[in-house]
């Protein structure tokens, strides 16, 4: 009988490691859950081992009528969620508290000045850069989360040289639509409407979405709109960045106004309806190719421009 030589063995050794390795953790494809604060220490670094990408959906907490005051952040998770499982990534969940812009003016509204997000984003964005992640994808579904997402990404990207993403989920969505890749919303709702019942059907909180309110009539009478001039101020920038102002309407009621009342049975529709929404958006942008694009502008920077140019890039 042939005994088997030192690297037969070595080679056996490698196959039964490789098996007993992917029953414990599944396949590269297959986790037990892509949220990073479920998952354990040691389930994170064997992910590390194959991939370093890790969706952050940013949120805000306001008066949204009567949508619970954290759908904004609600939206941002759901895309993240299928974001992850087209690029085999991490979700970082409960980044939530920021800037709400002009509800500041419903007592349900969190307000965390734009600059002191932005010092919060560097410092998660840091040290997820230290633990391993280099592919960091920020997502929101907020208007003026532009305004220091966006500096996150370039300030981020001159302090490491690491091209991190932000994506818009509301320009996702547009673009998505306007190419067919995506339905259009049910002639019951709008677009951000929608995406918001999508988005609780998504990530598994559906119910938090209320069928009724029996909310007493308001003690003060309603403000006056602003002045229909303020378009065309709003016009010439982007999203509420263009021009200060504030939302009368302390219950931002135009979202999901206070009086409307629908059936169970009308809430899984249109939860159906607005994740087909999402889905469609993601499908679109083929997440895949855009982690490959990171990574493809991170091989030219650090191989070509910094090499070149390191004595006058900002340090």
């Amino acid at each position: 009988m042939l005994k088997p030589n030192r690297g037969t063995t070595s080679r056996a050794m490698n196959i039964i490691a490789a098996v007993l390795l992917f029953a414990a953790f599944g396949s590269a494809q297959t986790m037990r859950t892509r949220y990073f604060t479920s998952l354990t220490n040691p389930e994170i670094e064997q992910y590390l081992k194959r991939n370093d990408v890790i969706f952050i959906p940013v949120g805000t907490v306001e008066s949204m009528g009567a949508f619970p005051t954290d759908l904004e952040y609600t939206m941002a998770e759901a895309y993240a969620v299928k974001m992850a499982e087209e690029a085999d990534g991490l979700i970082l969940p409960h980044v939530i508290f920021f800037y709400p812009g002009v509800t500041v003016t419903g007592r349900g509204s969190i307000y965390i000045p734009q600059e002191t997000g932005l010092q919060y984003l560097k410092a998660i964005a840091r040290s997820l850069l230290r633990q391993g992640f280099r592919r960091q994808i920020y997502i929101s579904a907020h208007g003026p989360s532009n305004q220091y997402v966006s500096a996150l990404v370039r300030d981020f990207f001159e302090e490491t040289h690491d091209p991190i993403l932000y994506i818009e989920a509301s320009r996702l969505l547009r673009n998505a639509q306007d190419s067919g890749a995506a339905p259009k919303a049910g002639q019951a709702t709008n677009n951000f409407r929608s995406v918001g019942y999508g988005a609780y059907q998504i990530v598994g909180r559906m119910n938090d979405v209320p069928l009724s309110l029996d909310v007493p009539p308001a003690s003060e009478p309603p403000l006056p709109p602003p002045p229909a001039s303020i378009r065309k101020l709003s016009s010439l920038g982007p999203e509420s960045g263009a021009v200060g102002s504030y939302e009368p309407d302390a219950e931002h009621a135009g979202v999901r106004p206070l009086d409307t009342k629908i059936t169970a049975a009308e809430r899984e529709r249109l939860g159906k309806e607005g994740a087909a929404l999402i889905e469609g958006a993601v499908k679109s942008m083929d997440v895949k190719s855009v982690v490959q694009a990171l990574r493809d502008e991170d091989k030219y920077v650090n191989g070509v421009i910094v090499p070149r140019y390191r004595e006058i890039l900002p340090k």
